[in-house]
């Protein structure tokens, strides 16, 4: 024999369902945009080794030496200080991206709060909205 206790009957309107499928889009639209943000970490991570690597060649090239530069598919040769420009430039931008991207992870969990408040609200301990991290 169990003690187990017998399942909650709880009601769920239309509108509390359209609530728990607007919170799970929410959601997954958080799990994106947290990918997301982590490739830009990554990225602003390989901009900051190739400017370590820029100076540190520039320090031993001789004068007129340059170095190949991707944009796009094609690599150009630039000079070190050029190529140092380019690459802030580029980390500029994706600082700008990843300020976007934390803008948009606030106003998706500041909605993700307001549903949580009022779905836990009405369902208590009958409904799981937590990640299982």
């Amino acid at each position: 024999m169990s003690n187990s206790q017998p399942d909650k009957d709880v009601h769920i309107s239309l509108e509390d369902q359209q609530k728990i499928n607007k919170f799970a889009r929410h959601n997954q639209k958080m799990e994106e945009l947290k990918d997301e943000l982590k490739a830009k970490e990554n990225e602003i991570q390989t901009l900051k080794d190739a400017t370590s690597d820029v100076e540190e060649f520039s320090i031993t090239a001789d004068e007129g030496d340059k170095i190949p530069f991707q944009i796009g598919e094609v690599f150009v040769l630039e000079t070190p200080d050029t190529v140092l420009s380019l690459i802030e430039a580029k980390k500029e931008e994706v600082d700008g991206n990843v300020k976007d991207i934390e803008n948009k992870m606030e106003a998706v969990k500041g909605v993700m709060t307001d549903l949580k408040t009022h779905l836990y609200a009405k369902f208590g301990d009958a409904i799981n909205l937590e990640a299982d991290d």
